[in-house]
């Protein structure tokens, strides 16, 4: 029985991770845990946001191909592991992960017919912002998370199957459920 993958994009702070872990405490679909080189947030868990991994550590799982995918994201790595991956489409079941834009099309190149690429916009500058500053983020990473919204949007406009504007999270929650649990999500 094959899986199907429903991967999260969007800018840093725009709730891909909120929304992953909602579906997933609803039973509708696994999260897929991505690694970082990135220490964790004060709000993080190691295990349960990301699997937090020395520089050393990441090239060394890089070099010994564990990972589906990995790229440099705002001067920090992240990555795949290909066994997390294999693992939800083996399952049977849906899985969601969020990744940057790269990683998107990365995986989707892989199983074309098993991803849905789903981008989450916010509904204004100023709200990212407000969500930026509310999880702590410093003022020079939000300085370049705030200037690349125009082209992270123009990326999600040209890959995503689907987009959710997370204005309200009870309705992009909604819409995104709506995908998960339709027997024939968008490709």
């Amino acid at each position: 029985m094959t899986g199907r993958i429903f991967v999260l994009i969007g800018p840093s702070g725009v709730g891909k991770t909120t929304l992953a872990e909602k579906a997933q405490q609803d039973g509708i679909a696994d999260r897929v845990i991505t690694c970082t080189t990135r220490p964790p947030r004060l709000t993080e868990t190691p295990g349960r946001d990301y699997i937090f991994l020395r520089m050393d550590e990441f090239t060394m799982r890089e070099r010994a191909g564990e990972f589906v995918e990995n790229e440099w994201i705002h001067g920090n790595r992240y990555g795949v592991l290909v066994r997390e991956l294999s693992r939800a489409l083996e399952s049977g079941r849906t899985a969601i992960i969020s990744l940057g834009y790269g990683g998107a099309q990365r995986v989707k190149a892989i199983w074309p017919d098993l991803v849905t690429i789903v981008g989450i916009l916010p509904p204004s500058n100023e709200s990212l912002k407000w969500r930026l500053k509310e999880r702590g983020t410093h003022d020079d990473e939000m300085v370049l998370r705030l200037k690349a919204i125009a082209d992270e949007s123009l990326l999600i406009k040209n890959l995503a199957d689907a987009v959710v504007v997370n204005d309200q999270l009870s309705e992009a929650y909604a819409k995104l459920h709506h995908l998960l649990t339709s027997p024939q999500a968008p490709q």
